[in-house]
């Protein structure tokens, strides 16, 4: 029997086509490969895959392959042990890898989950190595047959040359410190009061140049804030100088001279007298360890000194080499300067400037990326932090001893905890991953940049403090963006179909986004700053991290993502919160329909905004609907129907997937045939209020709004509402009304057209010559669907109440001037 030829896209499952694509990408001499890249072309996935190895070459070959009937065995795969076959050929290997247990502080676990992310990115698109599946406990992966080396070394380089690199790798859009650590800086306040210089491993002398650059950025900051108020003092003096006293503001201007002058004098004197005491003691002292260094090399010229007391002196010298920072030559000239400066800080750093350019060039260029957002996290008002930011930058650019790299967070061999000691407050665990540490050298305690709260109260610890961490989870959260503040919002992106495009597609979605607006994010996680009031108030604060989630998210994403992908809200303590896309997708509709913003004008938080989402997130869309029709002063009544269409329907499909039914007492399926009712009855109802809107403003204009108002009150009682419409009516026998088919009430006409279907009622649906469709309506329709409802579903008294409440507000909705004046009204 011959083998299938087939033209329409081939079965193949995600692994398979993973590896193959992989192999191409990674320029193997595959047999016919021509014909593999047919093959694969026919696959829908085949060039998004390609994408995120970003390899061009293959990009255009998929693109160009001929889409010609290809044999299915062109896409199989042999697989012998971990040793993966195509035509008989090795083309790679899958390698199991183990996971870091992930630590408990929810902080310090993004960190890791996302620095883990990162370095998954970094070995597909540099080594074409895929991750095949995922656990929590590890992943396996597919590595080509190349020239690879060894997964630790793959992990130093990435350490190295990505994460604690300024700027990353460009070409393959592996963010650095740059795209990371000063982003998270200029977008998240850490801490109101600012703190002080940060203690870190320094792992890599990039890592150190952006760290020098940020406290430049302080130095910079703080000196034009000095040069600033000096300017105001000079212009103050100018001002006077040619006032005449008795003139109405000169002694306003000389109050305002005096405080600016008294400011300038003390922050002056502060400054100073910190640098002088600060920076000169740690020269004085460093110069001190040189001297006596140099005393012990020739105390071991000695060649009379006994072994021990060569010894003796070995180890001293040992132990003061680890303290030197700086080279005499060094120390020398910068005691000069501070002469030469008179203590100055600002007069020292700019002579420096002047005389050394080359020291200075690479963190000027890096210290311009630092806004005032991220200066500010520095508590540069306090002199001796101010003179530590100087200290630090000289500290920096001189190292030349780094910290070893962090342990490979992903290994070959399963690497089991240590025993240690019981408790919780010991330094000879990390605190936060709890590994093993050497009591004695233990020396890095939690920092704001590794927890959300660094000061623990541990249980078997008699007080609160920062315990202590390894150097490891330190320095990976440094380089970390996802911090967890009052005012940020960290979000995980996952595909909703589990679709293997779209998985590929998350991570550069999320990277378009934060280039477009300043966001952050890492792996699959994105932080979202609030927005904030001119006065400063945090909109995320006011509203509520789940509201204030679901406005923003509604707010900058499209549609078309929020149906792709599922949005998970991260917070402190429980479980990761879902923003589930039927809510997402009726909060975008409503924000645009009724021209809502998070903040009104820069001036106000929405509260009214606030109370809406609220409502939507409990699936009570009419109460959100009403809501924002009470305040808003536009409407585009066509987007409003659409997204209650869109919102009943993706309702549906989340039923769908939960395989309920509408008769089953399950909440969710509650609301959607409350939804289902009232958007049927809103149709029949509604056709019989605007009629009478009609005839009430033929008759007599002025009562058309309150007669309306009325008959929308008595929709609890289908008598006095059938009664009531008959206003106009002469005979008052009978009374009809027509439901004209339009775009602005399309999803309500369906409902109530499905409706009379179901109560047996035909025939009603009538269409004129020119294509109008309406629905011709009785009284007595009105008082068979209230008995239907009373019959199915609502019998209870506290359901028929919600029924009828949520029509009236669903009728209000669609007169809104009358809400609106009522609300007008209310406010006299």
């Amino acid at each position: 029997m011959g083998r299938n030829l087939l033209k329409a896209e081939m079965m193949i499952n995600d692994a398979d086509l993973k590896i193959l694509t992989a192999a191409l990408a990674a320029n193997l001499a595959v047999k016919d490969s021509k014909t593999l890249i047919s093959a694969l072309a026919s696959q829908s996935e085949a060039v998004t895959i390609a994408q995120a190895f970003s390899s061009s070459k293959l990009i255009r070959e998929l693109r160009l392959a001929k889409n010609d009937p290809i044999d299915e065995s062109f896409l199989n795969l042999d697989k012998q042990g971990n040793q993966v076959f195509y035509q008989n050929q090795l083309i790679g290997k899958t390698q199991l890898l183990y996971k870091s247990p992930l630590p408990g502080e929810l902080q310090a676990r993004l960190a890791i989950e996302s620095i883990t992310d990162r370095f998954l990115e970094y070995l597909q698109k540099i080594y074409q190595i895929v991750v095949l599946t995922e656990s929590i406990y590890h992943v396996q992966v597919f590595i080509p047959q190349k020239s690879i080396p060894d997964f630790r070394t793959l992990w130093e380089d990435f350490l190295n040359n990505v994460a604690f690199s300024a700027n990353g790798n460009t070409q393959f859009q592996l963010p650095g410190l740059v795209q990371t650590f000063i982003l998270m800086l200029n977008a998240i306040t850490l801490s109101g009061r600012g703190f002080s210089t940060l203690d870190v491993p320094i792992l890599t002398q990039e890592q150190s140049t952006v760290l020098a650059a940020w406290y430049l950025a302080v130095y910079r900051d703080v000196r034009n804030r000095q040069e600033v108020r000096q300017n105001q003092i000079n212009d103050l003096q100018k001002e006077l100088a040619s006032l005449d006293p008795n003139h109405k503001d000169y002694k306003a201007k000389q109050k305002d001279l005096q405080a600016k002058e008294a400011m300038q004098s003390k922050e002056e004197n502060k400054y100073t007298e910190y640098f002088q005491k600060g920076f000169g003691k740690t020269l004085e002292e460093q110069n001190a360890i040189l001297q006596e260094v140099k005393i012990i090399q020739v105390k071991l010229t000695d060649l009379d000194l006994s072994q021990v007391e060569r010894g003796k002196l070995q180890k001293q010298q040992y132990k003061l080499n680890g303290k030197i920072i700086f080279t005499e030559k060094f120390i020398q000239h910068k005691l000069e300067l501070l002469r030469q400066s008179q203590g100055n800080p600002f007069n020292f750093v700019e002579k420096d400037k002047q005389q050394n350019p080359e020291f200075f060039s690479q963190i000027i260029a890096i210290a311009k990326n630092f806004n005032r957002t991220a200066t500010d996290q520095i508590n540069s008002t306090r002199g001796d932090i101010f003179t530590q930011c100087i200290s630090e930058i000289y500290r920096l650019l001189e190292n030349q001893q780094n910290e070893p790299l962090p342990p490979p967070l992903l290994t070959e061999q399963l690497v089991l905890p240590e025993m240690r000691s019981p408790g919780d407050d010991s330094k000879e665990f990390c605190y936060s991953c709890g590994v093993k540490v050497d009591p004695k050298t233990a020396r890095w305690q939690v920092l704001r940049f590794m927890f959300e709260r660094p000061s623990q109260r541990r249980q078997s610890a008699s007080s609160e403090g920062r315990p202590h961490i390894c150097a490891s989870c330190s320095a990976l959260a440094f380089a970390s963006p996802l911090k967890v503040t009052d005012e940020s919002i960290i979000l995980r992106l996952e595909t909703a179909d589990k679709n293997i495009a779209s998985e590929f597609k998350v991570k550069d979605y999320i990277r378009m986004l934060t280039n477009k607006e300043l966001h952050l994010s890492a792996g699959r996680y994105i932080v979202l700053a609030s927005d904030r009031t001119n006065g400063g108030e945090i909109a995320a604060k006011k509203l509520g991290q789940v509201q204030y989630a679901l406005a923003k998210v509604a707010s900058i994403f499209p549609s078309e993502v929020i149906a792709d992908f599922n949005f998970l809200l991260i917070t402190q303590g429980s479980e990761p919160i879902p923003l589930l896309s039927r809510h997402l997708i009726f909060i975008k509709g409503l924000m645009e329909s009724y021209s809502q913003s998070i903040i009104i004008a820069g001036k106000d938080i929405n509260m009214n905004l606030g109370d809406a989402i609220r409502y939507v997130h409990q699936d009570l869309p009419y109460l959100a609907d009403y809501t924002l029709t009470k305040v808003a002063k536009t409407a585009n009544y066509l987007e409003l129907e659409q997204i209650r269409e869109a919102y009943w329907k993706i309702l549906q499909k989340n039923l769908e997937l939960k395989g309920g039914s509408m008769g089953s007492d399950n909440q969710l399926l509650k609301r959607a045939k409350l939804y289902r009712d009232v958007a049927a009855l809103t149709g029949l109802t509604y056709a019989f209020a605007h009629s009478l809107e009609t005839t009430v403003k033929r008759l007599k204009p002025e009562d058309a709004e309150r007669e309306v108002s009325k008959i929308i009150e008595k929709v609890d009682d289908a008598v006095a509402f059938c009664y009531y419409a008959t206003l106009g009516d002469k005979e008052k026998t009978s009374v009809e009304a027509r439901l004209w088919k339009n775009p602005d009430n399309d999803f309500i006409y369906e409902q109530t057209n499905k409706l009379l279907k179901e109560l047996e009622i035909s025939g009603r649906e009538e269409k004129d010559d020119s294509g109008k469709t309406w629905l011709k309506l009785y009284a007595d329709d009105v008082l068979k669907a209230y008995a239907h409802f009373a019959e199915n579903g609502y019998s209870q008294d506290k359901d028929w109440k919600d029924l009828t409440y949520q029509l009236k507000l669903s009728l209000y909705t669609r007169f809104p001037e009358l809400v609106r004046k009522l609300k007008s009204n209310s406010e006299k």
